[in-house]
């Protein structure tokens, strides 16, 4: 993102967290304020265009008259042609410069719109997507800014236009014949009426529809990113038959929206129909009784057939806001959410490190409001180049602990020291840019194996790049086994390199910017004994002067280990070295080894 669109960004997400708006869609319209200017010059355009369009009956009134009236030179009729062809022309640029302002505008905006919706979500904490399902955030950020490209980009500045225009057009018909204009105007109530109770009815269908199409979303991405165990349970008819309950309850929904519009859309066609009715049965007396000329019943109806136009797209228009108002207020809640690990507007810029960590008193919980705690009273201290094992039965808080030292999450209470400075009081990229992390995710991108290592800095060359694939034990397999070694695409799935293989590349993207603190999340289990053991080895010649941490099941790795924490139900019982531990016939650690040796030899 360039700096300028950056700047837009972080000050409309200043004025969206710290302005109360009155609807979501009066903040949205917010995007637009930005060209109010070009706005109103689309409006006057507009209306110039309405005006002139409405002028055409007007003039062919009399041309009529003078076709139905024998004593009149047909001569006469030229210059009103002439003239009726000179302001339609005018009119028809005036509407072709309209149109393309308005998408032009409306490009801009929905362009705006994508990058703050896209910015918000990177920036977001690691938390707040425990709580936002993926397909929710696909669903908002793709299908809804679509519905509202249409309304930002035409639909808002062709309804204001056309309530000037269905107004002008009431005027026109005034001055042409004031009875026939109030018999019309009678009308109107009835169809402003139906409009008011389409609208009330629509929104809460419209709401349940949309709530039910991101669960379809959801559905999809999770069985497409699942697909493997899926079919690796047969459990595909038993998927399907779950999706088909899902679409068959957007269907519903969806069938709701159409069958409110069926009823609606006859309505407005038959008080449309009456309103002509009355026009040409009232009209025709008038004329016969010679209080209406011909050419003036004519242009009469003309321009009612113009304000039917106007009258349609209104009606469309206030149809359709109950649907955007929820669009709205769907888009908006991820625009409005509030970061919950902040950085510190002082935030100081943490040093080039050497890796020393202290965990003072720390308690944490993933809800704040919650007295449980997933950890509680962690106390301890590693030096810099120590390699750490963390051991602990499944839900003891492994995971957790290690994702505080990066700020994914903020401890309770207590604090977290590197060198001694607490992680709070520094920047974001000055703290994660000297942490490697891996996840047992193993996540790819869609890029060359070169730019997937490459990562997380730009900056780094080929050599640096074998550096650390070297480190990482997968260098032999990308310059013998892919076609275009590190320039090989990886598929959207992954499926060019394996599950062990996408493991390794992770660990190397993780290498490859020379971190002083390394944290590996259960990241090796995917590689054999042999190739792990190799990991490790490299690691100790590369990296001796990186701290790393390491969640495993493997026992060599836990022998090895300078300390080794075994966490029990949130706290620490104990921690030391595989011998001091192996000793203590109390703790848990000794029953957990001899477990996890008895497995492994299975």
């Amino acid at each position: 993102m360039g700096k300028n669109k950056q700047v837009g960004f972080l000050e409309r997400r200043k004025r969206f967290l710290n302005k109360e708006y009155e609807t979501p869609v009066k903040q949205i319209l917010s995007y637009l304020w930005e060209y109010r200017k070009l706005f109103v010059a689309i409006l006057i355009i507009g209306m110039l265009q309405s005006i002139l369009f409405l002028t055409f009956p007007l003039f062919l009134g009399p041309a009529v008259d003078i076709l139905v009236t024998p004593s009149i030179s047909i001569v006469n009729i030229f210059p009103i042609v002439l003239t009726v062809v000179l302001i339609q022309g005018i009119a028809g640029v005036l509407l072709g410069v309209r149109t393309y302002l308005n998408r032009w505008t409306g490009a801009r905006i929905i362009y705006n719109l994508r990058n703050d919706l896209f910015s918000t979500i990177q920036i977001m904490s690691w938390s707040w997507f425990d709580k936002n399902k993926t397909g929710e955030l696909i669903s908002r950020t793709t299908s809804d800014v679509n519905l509202l490209k249409e309304f930002l980009g035409n639909s808002l500045q062709y309804f204001i236009g056309e309530c000037v225009a269905f107004s002008f057009s009431f005027v026109v018909l005034f001055i042409i014949n004031m009875e026939l204009a109030l018999f019309v105007l009678i009308i109107s109530p009835a169809l402003f009426y139906t409009l008011l109770v389409f609208r009330k009815k629509l929104r809460p269908v419209f709401k349940k529809s949309r709530k039910t199409y991101a669960d379809l979303t959801h559905a999809v991405q999770e069985n497409v990113q699942g697909i493997t165990v899926v079919k690796s349970f047969g459990r595909e008819v038993h998927e399907i038959k779950k999706f088909t309950k899902t679409n068959d309850a957007y269907y519903t929904d969806s069938m709701g929206i159409i069958k409110l519009k069926a009823i609606f859309d006859p309505i407005i066609h038959l008080i449309d129909n009456i309103a002509f009715l009355i026009v040409m049965l009232f009209g025709g007396f008038l004329v016969l009784n010679s209080s209406l000329s011909f050419g003036d019943l004519f242009a009469f109806v003309m321009v009612l057939n113009f304000s039917i136009a106007p009258l349609y797209f209104i009606s469309q228009f206030l149809g359709n806001m109950p649907v955007i108002s929820e669009t709205c207020e769907r888009i908006t809640h991820i625009l409005n959410s509030k970061i919950i690990v902040q950085e510190k507007q002082n935030a100081i810029e943490l040093p080039a490190i050497k890796g020393e960590i202290e965990f003072k008193n720390v308690y944490f919980t993933f809800d704040q409001n919650s007295d449980y705690y997933v950890l509680k009273n962690i106390n301890f201290k590693v030096k810099p180049g120590e390699n750490i094992a963390i051991l602990g039965p499944t839900g003891s808080g492994k995971s957790a602990l290690i994702k505080l030292i990066p700020r994914f999450y903020d401890v309770s209470r207590g604090e977290i020291l590197i060198d001694g400075v607490n992680v709070k009081d520094v920047t974001f990229k000055s703290l994660r840019k000297q942490i490697g992390y891996v996840s047992q995710d193993r996540l790819l991108f869609s890029r060359s194996i070169k730019d997937n290592i490459a990562f997380g800095d730009k900056e780094i060359d080929l050599d640096g790049i074998k550096k650390v694939a070297i480190a990482s034990d997968i260098h032999q397999f990308i310059e013998e086994e892919l076609p275009e070694k590190y320039n090989t695409l990886v598929s959207e799935r992954g499926t060019t390199v394996s599950g062990g293989q996408k493991q390794r590349i992770a660990i190397a993207r993780a290498l490859a910017i020379d971190p002083k603190i390394l944290i590996l999340d259960d990241a090796t289990s995917s590689v054999d004994v042999d190739t792990e053991y190799r990991i490790q080895k490299h690691f100790k010649e590369v990296f001796k002067d990186s701290t790393t941490f390491l969640i495993t099941q493997r026992l060599s790795s836990v022998r090895n280990a300078d300390q080794i924490i075994v966490l029990e139900k949130g706290e620490i019982s104990q921690i030391g070295t595989h011998e001091e531990l192996m000793t203590q016939d109390l703790g848990i650690y000794k029953k957990l080894y001899l477990t996890l040796k008895v497995e492994q030899r299975a």
